[in-house]
């Protein structure tokens, strides 16, 4: 309606006055031009959807960690049992090769023990045997004597009896002898049960009970046998695999032993470590709210500043089950974790135990990755995800179901998509 207002007057004007009409016309489309720019310009312009390259690329996702550089094997060496040193022959930080002597201590006290443990199984040995052969033992012999005395007594006796019965028919001896008789059966008729009981009792002894605990106690005398011989036997420390002599740790506001002969020790007290060099392992700790990404056997590059341009590969050899208890009430608990150091100590040679490192735990790997931009991505009416994907700029755009992945800084990782182009509203 505004374009035939300013229209209609222009063509009467011409009409009337041809020879000005050239230059009106010429006015008159420059307002029209200025007019249409003006009115297009009020015109929101809509973004146009652009196409964006995709192809296989690394994706990677870390978790960083920092940790302490420690030898992967460190043993401590205890007094096996209690008594007196008598040799110290290392000193802290001297290099020992393995099964090199580094201390002795005096046997005296762990060979009395020794003795009394043989004394005891002597005696529980000879016990066992006993009742292992209890049939033919002196108890039971005296015990079948018994009974078969008792026996032979009461049939004499029953045969006197019969005897003087016979004879007080005939009227040739007294009532009351045969009266002593058959008391004397009654009574030795008691004697042979008595006896029989004895030698039941004495042949249950090598069957029940006390043999089962002749042969408990042979177990326990063997047993405390060994062991005190095995102690005997590590009165001489010596070095479990080639290392380094240093003085054993001790808990907070705990006593260092200093190991020197005619020192006294208690069974159990730490007297050297011997940390080997030869393998260096990390000792980290991880929050409870990163535990459930961490695997055993998932690889971690370490580095660190004072071994600056070295850095190690490793895995995570081990995962604390129980948690550190966090200081404050509320706290989230940490677990320790261990990684093991795969580089070869010979190219790690500026590496110190107690060296601060930092860790990047991969969490994820995939060479040949698909990344797209999160607006790439289009949900059907189904509830499944697709792009629109050309494989060339020249070839027919299609919608590819895919299915999505991990997000990273670059966009997300999607299965069943190539390399090629997809469509970015």
């Amino acid at each position: 309606m505004i374009k035939n207002r300013l229209i209609d007057p222009l063509i009467a004007h011409v009409r009337r006055h041809p020879m000005r009409s050239a230059l009106l016309v010429l006015l008159t489309a420059a307002t029209s031009a200025a007019f249409w720019q003006s009115d297009n310009a009020s015109i929101p312009q809509q973004p146009q959807a652009q196409w964006v390259q995709v192809q296989p690329q690394l994706v990677e996702q870390q978790l960083g960690l920092v940790g302490r550089i420690q030898a992967a094997r460190q043993e401590t060496l205890s007094a096996p049992f209690e008594g007196v040193i008598r040799d110290v022959l290392v000193q802290e930080g001297q290099t020992v090769e393995a099964g090199q002597t580094l201390l002795r201590l005096d046997p005296a006290q762990i060979e009395i023990q020794l003795r009394q443990a043989q004394a005891e199984l002597l005696k529980a040995q000879r016990e066992a045997h006993q009742l292992r052969n209890w049939d033919g033992s002196p108890e039971v012999s005296r015990a079948r004597r018994a009974v078969q005395t008792a026996r032979s007594t009461l049939e004499a006796t029953q045969a006197n009896l019969r005897d003087t019965r016979a004879l007080f028919e005939r009227g040739i001896v007294a009532r009351m002898e045969v009266d002593t008789l058959a008391q004397q059966v009654r009574t030795q008729q008691q004697d042979l049960l008595a006896a029989r009981d004895e030698l039941r009792t004495a042949e249950s002894r090598g069957q029940g009970e006390e043999r089962k605990i002749a042969e408990m106690e042979l177990t326990n005398a063997q047993a405390r046998y060994q062991a005190v011989t095995a102690q005997s036997e590590r009165r001489v420390l010596r070095a479990p695999f080639p290392g380094v002599v240093a003085r054993p740790s001790v808990p907070e506001g705990g006593k260092a032993l200093i190991a020197q002969a005619g020192v006294q020790v208690t069974q159990g007290t730490p007297l050297l470590t011997v940390i080997g060099l030869d393998r260096i392992q990390v000792l980290t700790r991880v929050e409870e709210t990163d535990l459930h990404q961490l695997r055993e056997g998932m690889p971690v590059q370490i580095t660190g500043d004072g071994f600056a341009g070295i850095t190690l590969t490793g895995r995570i050899a081990a995962i604390a089950v129980q948690g550190n208890a966090a200081d404050a009430p509320g706290a989230a608990a940490h677990y320790d974790i261990v990684i093991a150091v795969d580089t070869p100590q010979t190219e790690a040679a500026q590496v110190r135990l107690g060296m601060s490192a930092r860790l990047a735990v991969s969490l994820y790997r995939n060479e040949q990755g698909i990344v797209v931009p999160p607006q790439a991505l289009t949900t059907d009416s189904d509830g499944s995800t697709y792009v629109m994907f050309r494989a060339t700029a020249d070839t027919t755009p299609s919608k590819i179901p895919v299915v999505p992945g991990r997000a990273i800084t670059e966009g997300i990782e999607v299965q069943g998509l190539q390399a090629g182009y997809v469509l970015v509203p």
